[in-house]
């Protein structure tokens, strides 16, 4: 089997160099019994390979152990068979020799991981040294299970020549990386990469010949038995499952998951292609072979991008739209096979093109893909381009790139423009018409009442039957402040029903003793690196769990705002002592909870409702379809905190300039306050103060009349505090509607249609008729 291996290994190769002088041979043809080659080192001719001379030329040198011996040398085209069997990922090459790599059994992994982790723990525990195994454990068998294990750790770089503990912490990320890196490991991945048309039988039957060819025993450097070879195979395979480098049936997965650069020659099919839209290679060459210029096709992934070079220029890029399938030859004049791979792109052409005397003659030399050792473009047809090559790419063509490579990659290290409005009117209106440009519909009454929320306090609650938008409102109000998932700065983070306190947020302590920060925890470190930049935490469901459990470290520290300095900074979340970064609620932290209320959702308590503005979500008008046809496209702005951050903490900060208003929204409030008092409902000062900020910033913005302003924090602010069962609950409810329309609650839609705060008079109507129903009452029934 190994054999057959290897000859469609090398089958599959375009060309081949010699080891001395480096020069190019192309195989332009290849059958069941040996290959065509073009030598290009005088003499240039054409030369056949046959199939057996290979396969004695490998048989020699595994008895011989090098290409320099004599056996070898009297071989016919002896430099030619020397560079085919250099590019096996089992053989290595020394100056101008190859020979086949040899391991002894220290140098392969020899334990499953899950006792590689058991022996971890014991040594970051301090339960005993690495060297001490021998004296620590008496019974044989732990003692050799546990020698193994420290063996593996030190082929995977966790221990040193001494056997002590090299990092001072271990993750499991960090493990995976470093099995790659193991070059035996590495050496079998490589291997299987190249397997993909073989069954699971005929990759182990391979693997077990090239583990007997290439590894000898590690006390006498004989070759291994063959249960020794199977026990390291399967080890091996366990370890490249673990780190998810191959599937169940040992098929290679992509060890990079971010987006993949390729290149694709073009000849005189590109026009039909560039039309078309795709690009199509056959499944075989015309022997039947597989070429993996051919089938790398079918590694390409959506979203990945392919540069399109055809006469000496490249002169398109390329958007993977969705996976190469199996799609007959569609070009009318060309003689491929019937069946290949077709890949759906999206063709952006390059104005003006690229040509390759434009890219550097060392680029092109370092890089393996589409280029050969001489920088020219290889005859193939689609080749991986390295990540060094692309960053080296894009920064000196960059302002050529289509905007769709410009997202993909690290955008360069300028910053960007800042968007300034005039006025909060301007900005809300911009915010309204963004959100409007992506299909959804909210009244900018809304729009309007969110903003000002957010900037009288960066917490606010989004409550409403299921599937209104609220979430989406969310998403689409930061976006259009520049803040995406994309670019760190808007996160959502989906409440679980079985968080009972607040590790889910910020983090816990490992078994290590090492911190590891929750997702809210990741989001503030950052944000307080870039307070000029507003970031947006959705936490999407938030009362499946009750928020009191997970969430009262942070309303405490919410509380905790002060100014220092000129900026906004509150007290440290609470985090272990092992951890010495401190973290704060910074300035440009913006928190917004959505909530359903069913059976399967927890109420709130005020210590939450006290600290939050609540919006209702309830009305739905199905047939409020945007006008898709008059909309136009809003890009997002790029916005600094300085236009949403609070500039109140405090009345007396806001008295000297605005004791007017303060005075006469405190006057309303002691009314209302004077009707809740009735069954020691009332509110205390940071309801008014909030209250008195919102007014405040309405009134600089002009976004509301004032009376619809203070309506809405009625609303938001006061009523989601209300419920009850008994006749003074319906009482108050009486009297809060007088207060709102002056008339009484019997007059219904007339008074609504009247009242001086018409939403709350609507709230309130509805709950007082939820009263009679049902003989309770609260807010959050709808």
């Amino acid at each position: 089997m190994i054999f057959k291996f290897m000859y469609d290994y090398i089958k599959q190769q375009d060309s081949f160099y010699t080891l001395r002088n480096k020069t190019e041979n192309k195989i332009i043809k290849n059958d069941e019994n040996g290959l065509w080659v073009i030598r290009e080192a005088p003499p240039q001719n054409n030369v056949y390979i046959k199939k057996e001379m290979i396969a004695k030329s490998f048989q020699i040198l595994n008895f011989k152990g090098s290409s320099g011996s004599d056996e070898f040398l009297k071989l016919e085209h002896n430099c030619l068979l020397a560079a085919l069997l250099a590019n096996l990922p089992f053989v290595d090459q020394k100056q101008n020799d190859v020979y086949i790599k040899k391991f002894d059994t220290l140098a392969l992994p020899g334990s499953p991981i899950h006792q590689i982790l058991s022996l971890l723990d014991d040594l970051y525990e301090g339960k005993y040294e690495a060297s001490e195994i021998s004296k620590v454990f008496e019974i044989e068998n732990i003692k050799s299970l546990k020698m193994r294990a420290r063996q593996s750790l030190r082929i995977l770089g966790y221990l040193d020549n001494q056997d002590k503990l090299i990092e001072e912490s271990f993750n499991i990320e960090s493990l995976k990386e470093k099995i790659i890196n193991v070059p035996y490991v590495f050496m079998v991945y490589k291997v299987l990469d190249s397997m993909s048309m073989y069954t699971l039988d005929e990759k182990n039957k391979i693997l077990l010949e090239i583990i007997s060819l290439t590894v000898v025993s590690s006390t006498d450097g004989t070759t291994i038995k063959n249960s020794v070879a199977v026990s390291r195979k399967n080890t091996i395979i366990q370890w490249l499952k673990y780190a998810e480098l191959i599937d169940e049936d040992w098929n290679v997965i992509n060890m990079n998951s971010k987006v993949k650069f390729w290149w694709v020659n073009q000849g005189k099919t590109m026009k039909e292609e560039k039309e078309g839209g795709y690009l199509w290679a056959p499944k075989t060459n015309k022997n039947g072979s597989p070429l993996s210029h051919h089938t790398d096709l079918l590694k390409a992934n959506p979203g990945d991008v392919v540069l399109a070079y055809s006469q000496q220029m490249i002169h398109s890029f390329c958007e993977v739209v969705e996976p190469a399938k199996t799609e007959p030859n569609p070009f009318s004049t060309d003689s491929w096979e019937k069946d290949g791979n077709l890949l759906k792109v999206n063709y952006h052409e390059l104005i003006p093109r690229i040509a390759k005397s434009d890219i550097p003659l060392e680029w092109r030399q370092k890089e393996d893909g589409p280029f050969d050792v001489n920088g020219n473009v290889k005859q193939g047809y689609f080749y991986e381009l390295s990540p060094s090559f692309i960053h080296d790419f894009t920064n000196k063509f960059n302002e050529r790139l289509p905007l769709f490579i410009k997202e993909t990659i690290d955008p360069p290290s300028v910053e960007p423009q800042v968007d300034h409005f005039d006025s909060d009117t301007k900005l809300v209106q911009h915010i309204h018409e963004y959100i409007q440009a992506e299909g959804l519909h909210y009244q900018e009454e809304e729009v309007k009442s969110l903003y000002l929320s957010l900037k009288t306090k960066p917490f606010v609650i989004l409550s409403g039957i299921s599937g209104t938008g609220k979430t989406k409102i969310v998403e689409k109000f930061a976006a259009s402040l520049g803040a995406t998932e994309e670019n760190g700065r808007f996160t959502l983070i989906p409440v679980r029903p079985d968080w009972s306190d607040g590790s889910d947020l910020i983090g816990f302590e490992d078994i290590k003793g090492e911190f590891k920060p929750g997702p809210f925890t990741k989001v503030l470190m950052e944000a307080e690196q870039n307070l000029d930049k507003p970031y947006f935490i959705l936490l999407d469901e938030m009362n499946l769990a009750r928020v009191e459990y997970y969430f009262s470290d942070l309303l405490s520290v919410m509380e905790s705002r002060k100014r220092i300095d000129g900026r906004t900074v509150t007290s440290e979340i609470p985090t272990p002592e092992s951890y010495p970064n401190r973290v704060i609620i910074p300035e440009n932290v913006y928190i917004i909870g959505t909530v359903n209320m069913d059976e399967t959702t927890h109420p709130f308590s005020s210590k939450v409702l006290d600290r939050a503005n609540t919006m209702e979500f309830n009305d739905v008008a199905l047939d409020a379809f945007p006008n898709f046809y008059e909309v136009k496209d809003n890009p997002e702005a790029v916005v600094s905190n300085e236009l949403l951050k609070p500039q109140f903490l405090s009345l007396k900060d806001a008295f000297n300039d605005h004791h007017e208003i303060i005075k006469s929204t405190t006057k309303l409030l002691m009314d209302v306050n004077e009707i809740l008092s009735r069954n020691n409902s009332h509110f205390g000062y940071r309801i008014r103060d909030e209250i008195c900020f919102f007014m405040i910033y309405n009134n600089e913005s002009q976004l509301m009349e004032p009376n619809e302003a203070f309506d809405r924090q009625l609303l938001q602010k006061v009523l989601p505090k209300l419920n009850g069962s008994d006749i003074q609950a319906a009482e108050i409810i009486e009297r809060l509607f007088e207060f709102c329309s002056g008339q009484s609650i019997q007059n219904g839609p007339r008074a609504i249609a009247e009242a001086h705060y018409p939403k709350s008079a609507q709230k309130l109507a509805t709950m007082y008729h939820n009263q009679e129903r049902n003989g309770f009452t609260s807010f959050w029934l709808g």
